[in-house]
């Protein structure tokens, strides 16, 4: 139920481009469903393009105004947005992504609101140098934009927050990503196979792209198989890579155990299958994926990098994997998957799984929802150009 207000609400303008359905646009989604059921704010949205996100936004019932980038240049995307932020009376700028810091702050000066916040969803995937001006300008601007003129920058992980304090000294706040975990385990129990001797189901999930490292999925299955541990593999997603990731599977001999699901919305109707998920991406910040596939208590094996250790430690389902071979996530699936052949474990899932120890009270969308509400709050009851108080969350 929403709460009603007692005071005007602090109304919130989400900035994004919704050109595709991945982590950090879930995340955006789970924050506005979020926030518009809280009796303090007031939540609307400029998307730079038609699609899932902005379809599932409209269905909150929020205002949402499309800036389509695929026929708008940028000062026609920053005019929309000084538009809608000057008929919704917006409080603060809310951005997400790179281009869209860049569109909304000048956006938000145009339509004179005073403030601004920016969330960082993730590490760059490319580096910018002197070599390519262009993309180091750029970069700098949108840098110089978050000093200047936006007042706080939320990031989503421990190792997101320590990066960015050198970029934004004094205006860091980390507020972890989230899920809905009460509607998540209603609407998506899992429905793992847990027939005696059958092969374990292992899957990865994203953008098929370099950096998610599916080639290393592939070549894990395919050790697998070949060490004596029957295994198949779904790849759930699509992608550039698609065609040649194919072609590895075929090469190694295991095309036959690995099936290209293509992109699945939701995820989750194949997630909730898995026996465990796989996640060898060269970096991440804190993957959406991860926390729910951990909501539901679906064994995860993953790169010991950005936010995932602080989902997986300490957790018996969990295991962080150091080294970028397929033999270590290898070894590390046989470590925690039992051999079913041997066991005959035929619990249900339901049961035997469990999340990772604090998951809900770290992960949950009702406390870092609350935690957003308490950043903009702050942010409107201090004077012009006093920064806030840091805290970690």
């Amino acid at each position: 139920m929403t709460e009603q207000p007692t005071t005007p609400p602090i109304t919130v303008t989400h900035i994004v481009s919704g050109d595709l359905w991945a982590g950090a646009e879930v995340q955006v989604y789970n924050l506005c469903q979020a926030l518009s059921a809280h009796k303090d704010i007031s939540v609307t949205a400029v998307v730079f393009n038609p699609g899932i996100l902005h379809d599932k936004l409209v269905a909150l019932g929020i205002p949402v105004t499309l800036a389509d980038e695929t026929n708008t240049g940028a000062l026609s995307i920053a005019k929309a947005i000084a538009s809608h932020c000057k008929m919704q009376d917006t409080d603060i700028v809310h951005t997400h992504g790179f281009k869209e810091n860049v569109l909304g702050v000048l956006g938000k000066e145009l339509a004179r609101v005073p403030n601004s916040v920016r969330t960082v969803h993730g590490n760059p995937e490319h580096g910018f140098s002197f070599r390519k001006p262009h993309k180091w300008l750029t970069s700098r601007l949108d840098i110089w934009l978050g000093r200047l003129r936006q007042q706080a920058a939320v990031a989503v992980s421990t190792q997101l927050e320590q990066s960015l304090q050198v970029t934004f000294p004094g205006k860091v706040f980390k507020i972890f990503n989230f899920v809905n975990v009460e509607e998540l385990r209603q609407t998506w129990p899992p429905e793992t196979d847990k027939t005696p001797n059958k092969e374990a189901l292992l899957g990865i999930v994203g953008r098929l792209v370099p950096v998610k490292r599916v080639d290393l999925f592939i070549r894990m299955i395919a050790t697998l198989n070949d060490g004596g541990y029957p295994c198949r593999g779904a790849v759930i997603g699509n992608g550039p890579l698609e065609e040649s990731l194919k072609k590895l599977a075929l090469e190694l001999g295991v095309s036959e155990r690995i099936s290209f699901k293509g992109f699945v919305n939701p995820a989750m109707q194949e997630i909730r299958k898995l026996d465990a998920l796989i996640m060898p991406s060269d970096h991440e910040g804190l993957p959406m994926t991860l926390l729910e596939a951990a909501t539901l208590g679906i064994p995860v094996v993953a790169h010991n990098v950005g936010g995932i250790p602080e989902v997986l430690s300490g957790w018996k389902r969990g295991a962080l994997v150091d080294e970028q071979t397929p033999s270590a996530y290898a070894d590390k699936v046989l470590s925690i998957l039992p051999r079913q052949a041997q066991s005959g474990d035929t619990e249900a899932p339901s049961l035997s799984l469990s999340s990772p120890p604090e998951f809900d009270n770290k992960f949950s969308s009702r406390a870092n929802a609350r935690k957003y509400v308490a950043l903009y709050t702050n942010i409107l009851s201090l004077p012009r150009g006093v920064n806030l108080p840091t805290t970690s969350s």
